[in-house]
């Protein structure tokens, strides 16, 4: 690893990567159910949707989901009574027939998806049927459970996520990862969507920047932004609709203290202290983050003399820690 604070998030983001393989088997199969749905004349077309097809996942990959644009000569069969659970059916069928080795709705049953399990991939497929609005990004996706179709705006989330790593020259998304990873390892808010994290990135990250940047200004935003409703990337749809005030004051209070950490690796990495940025980042974020160096002995009573102390107790000559370092005085007789 290189021992500056770049390159330890260069490492942290090759490590947060979907294992490539299986990725080209996702796409693979993607297309090849389009072009089998197109060709029975149930679809005229498809889309992935969720956080795969946004490239925000976090590896392993576990679930593919793909949207199924029903042909418009269903449409009025479908809107009626039972519609949702008939168009799940139909697809069921087309896909048995070309994988005879399928399984349905093996691990749950989604209200708005039929769920597959191809024996030779470690992941599933959730073929979620839809119904077009003309000249619109706009789709009903189904609910078999409700027996209705609800009105959905997926596309325009893919399409404002992508516009937005195009202009974070293609970081964006990693740096997503990134934030979902931390949240996954701490225990206080592993329990958030994953789709909050590219909420706050969203209004907190809008040009190309350094991931460590791109991270403490978000959690910045983030300590700041979960005492209010919180919109999805889209505008629609608040994030934080179902949280109690307990939970909402309880993320206030742990982003805080993270977002002054971060901001503290910050002002490390500016003044060169990597080993010190780099130590603080791995506390926060966990093992997926490289460890930084032990210091040596040597090294600390130099800092001690004129630098500061870190929150995590590491000595570094910067003035820039959590608190000054301040050697006692020594001892003297009369």
């Amino acid at each position: 690893m290189n021992d500056s604070t770049k390159g330890a998030f260069d490492a942290f983001d090759e490590e947060l990567n979907l294992d490539g393989r299986e990725r080209e088997s996702a796409q693979k199969r993607h297309n090849e159910i389009t072009e089998h749905l197109v060709n029975a004349g149930l679809a005229i077309a498809t889309f992935l949707q969720g956080s795969f097809a946004r490239k925000t996942m976090l590896k392993p990959l576990k679930d593919v989901d793909m949207v199924i644009r029903m042909h418009p000569r269903l449409e009025k069969t479908l809107r009626q009574r039972g519609g949702p659970a008939q168009a799940m059916s139909l697809i069921r069928e087309v896909i048995a027939e070309k994988y005879p080795d399928a399984l349905f709705d093996v691990d749950d049953a989604p209200a708005h998806a039929l769920q597959v399990t191809f024996a030779e991939l470690d992941f599933t497929f959730d073929l979620v049927p839809a119904l077009d609005v003309e000249d619109s990004e706009i789709v009903y996706i189904a609910d078999r459970e409700n027996d209705t179709w609800e009105w959905s705006n997926t596309r325009t989330l893919n399409r404002i996520i992508s516009t937005r790593n195009q202009a974070t020259s293609g970081r964006f998304v990693h740096q997503v990862r990134m934030l979902k990873s931390f949240k996954k390892g701490n225990p206080l808010l592993d329990d958030t969507c994953g789709l909050l994290w590219e909420a706050f990135a969203y209004v907190a990250v809008t040009g190309t920047l350094e991931h460590s940047q791109a991270l403490a200004i978000t959690l910045a935003h983030a300590a700041q932004a979960v005492a209010h409703p919180v919109l999805d990337p889209t505008g629609v749809d608040d994030l934080t609709a179902e949280w109690t005030i307990d939970e909402r004051e309880t993320y206030v209070t742990t982003l805080a203290a993270t977002a002054r950490r971060a901001a503290e690796a910050r002002r490390l990495e500016e003044d060169g202290q990597h080993a010190a940025a780099i130590e603080i980042w791995h506390t926060l974020i966990g093992d997926p983050f490289p460890q930084a160096e032990a210091q040596n002995a040597t090294d600390a009573l130099r800092a001690l003399g004129a630098g500061s102390i870190t929150s995590t107790g590491r000595a570094v000559v910067s003035p820039r820690g959590q608190q000054p370092a301040r050697p006692a005085r020594s001892w003297r007789t009369r």
